[in-house]
């Protein structure tokens, strides 16, 4: 599977914990949470991570074998999101644009930090809040003001993703109401650490981290953060959100 560079994640993520401090090795238990179609997951068992797995509430993976499937893991929509993996198991839990479709984030950290061992570390990043553009709909800020009317005045100006290029105004405003309703939940700042504050003895935003080793277009912005650090908590706030959290160790 080639990915481009800006979709990988092997280096980007190994590159961020080693400058952290939490290195990984090819026998580490990985876990992609909100796995997809998989391509992570075969990205890092193509680069030697024999223990990468993938989970999703529904399975939409693009399987290259029929024996692969053993390393993925679904729960059902029935089931609250539970991850079919023992306690303390993994030693990351990594998702990439994955959080901000996730209803029950509460539910969903608890989950992580469950199957995560004493010390282990969860990588997650999603689009901010209030990223000026909703990465999903194109709809300006489409992720915060969910009004039916207001997807249908973004649809008469042609506002279209890629699979609403055939519909009409109604149909895009429809679907585009109904994706904000139940596909997508964005938080701020302050609801974020009420519900990781009561999961994890440590957790940082390391959006700085993330800017240095990034292979897309964001990382353009790392030297001028370097000079203006300001630039960072802009890139939280408007664009994207780099998470990591921490799992208390056992005592």
């Amino acid at each position: 599977m080639n990915l481009a560079a800006d979709q990988a994640v092997v280096d980007l993520n190994n590159s961020i914990l080693d400058e952290l401090g939490y290195s990984i090795d090819k026998s580490s238990q990985i876990l992609e949470f909100g796995c997809g179609s998989g391509r992570h997951v075969y990205e890092y068992r193509d680069r030697g991570y024999i223990n990468a797995y993938g989970f999703d509430i529904k399975n939409y993976v693009e399987l290259r074998n029929a024996e692969d499937e053993a390393w993925f893991r679904f729960s059902g929509e029935n089931e609250e999101g539970r991850i079919p993996f023992p306690d303390d198991y993994f030693d990351i839990v990594h998702s990439t644009s994955v959080f901000e479709h996730v209803l029950k984030q509460d539910s969903a950290f608890k989950e992580i930090n469950r199957v995560l061992k004493p010390g282990g570390i969860g990588l997650h990043n999603y689009p901010a809040k209030w990223r000026p553009i909703e990465p999903h709909t194109f709809v300006p800020f489409g992720g915060i003001i969910k009004s039916y009317w207001y997807y249908y005045f973004w649809a008469m100006t042609g506002i279209r993703n890629q699979y609403q290029k055939e519909l009409s105004i109604s149909e895009t405003a429809i679907m585009n109401y109904t994706f904000g309703e139940s596909g997508i939940k964005y938080l701020g700042d302050k609801e974020m650490d009420r519900i990781l504050s009561g999961i994890y003895s440590q957790y940082s935003y390391i959006e700085k981290n993330f800017l240095k080793y990034s292979k897309g277009r964001s990382r353009i912005l790392y030297m001028p953060s370097v000079i203006f650090p300001p630039l960072v908590k802009l890139f939280h706030s408007f664009h994207t959100r780099v998470l990591l959290t921490v799992k208390i160790r056992n005592t």
